[in-house]
């Protein structure tokens, strides 16, 4: 059987022919020199015959090269064309969130999103680090506080923050009905809820705090007995486990607490970004 070139040794001669310069051809090509001549070298060795002169100041097609040229970039041009055809056109996004809202509440309900737009590639960003949107790769982001006031970013509201104590059935088993919140041991996390309950003199503690970096972190330890976390309710009931919850008491949002989707001003005009954040929306609104 008769051997056929590569299309790799075919793509850096079609490169090379329309430059006349193999360095030319590289940087197009983002290889070396030495690799783009290399793979020429060999075409010609396959061909049996020489596709260029070599000359001091660049190449030239010889015979065989020109007539191998114009069939080359043809076909190498159909190549391109049949496989964007055979290709779905793919989108791509990136979402920055918090680990928890993650864990908690994003991943839980994203099939759904995939089955709505199964033409969109999601790459979600779970950190603490708030996004700054500057060489960060992110293009939308959820933000749990109160208002973004940077007017670099447009904001919209997806939800206002409720937040819950809960709390395992097996420690409120252990104290009195309508036991004070500050009798129970205390779980807070990164965003101190309870540490602005506190300082406005709604809760006063008397037992042991425990401190914890993530809201999902502090859900999980008041799962196990270690004492009541305030989270958002939000969070609650996608999991199964969290039957073995209680709520002992809810908070309404402070004026503006909630989760925003931000983007920089001006950025977040196209259709992929809008599908997103409507989807949220309207996930939002199904819990509320």
């Amino acid at each position: 059987m008769q051997s056929h070139p590569n299309l790799n040794a075919l793509r850096m001669f079609h490169a090379a022919s329309r430059h006349l310069n193999f360095r030319h051809a590289a940087q197009e090509l983002n290889l070396t020199q030495g690799a783009v001549a290399q793979q020429v070298r060999r075409l010609e060795q396959e061909l049996g015959v020489p596709l260029f002169h070599r000359k001091a100041r660049g190449l030239a097609l010889t015979e065989a090269g020109r007539a191998l040229a114009i069939p080359v970039g043809a076909g190498l041009t159909q190549i391109e064309e049949g496989l964007r055809q055979a290709r779905v056109d793919r989108l791509s996004l990136s979402l920055s969130v918090t680990p928890s809202f993650a864990a908690k509440w994003l991943l839980p309900r994203l099939p759904s999103f995939q089955d709505l737009h199964p033409e969109i590639d999601l790459q979600i960003t779970a950190d603490q680090t708030v996004a700054n949107f500057r060489g960060d790769g992110v293009d939308l982001a959820i933000r749990q506080g109160p208002a973004p006031d940077d007017t670099a970013l447009e904001a919209v509201l997806l939800a206002l923050q409720d937040l819950v104590a809960v709390a395992s059935k097996d420690l409120i088993a252990r104290y009195p009905d309508g036991a004070p919140l500050g009798t129970f041991p205390l779980i807070e996390d990164s965003h101190r809820p309870w540490a602005r309950l506190i300082d406005a003199g709604e809760v006063v503690p008397e037992g042991r705090l425990l401190k914890v970096n993530q809201t999902a972190l502090a859900l999980d330890a008041a799962r196990s007995g270690q004492g009541v976390a305030l989270v958002p309710e939000a969070y609650l009931n996608l999991d199964s486990a969290d039957v073995d919850l209680r709520v002992l008491r809810r908070f309404p949002a402070t004026a503006g607490s909630g989760f925003y989707m931000v983007w920089p001003r001006g950025s977040g005009g196209n259709a992929t970004h809008r599908k997103l954040r409507d989807w949220l929306a309207h996930c939002f609104a199904d819990a509320s």
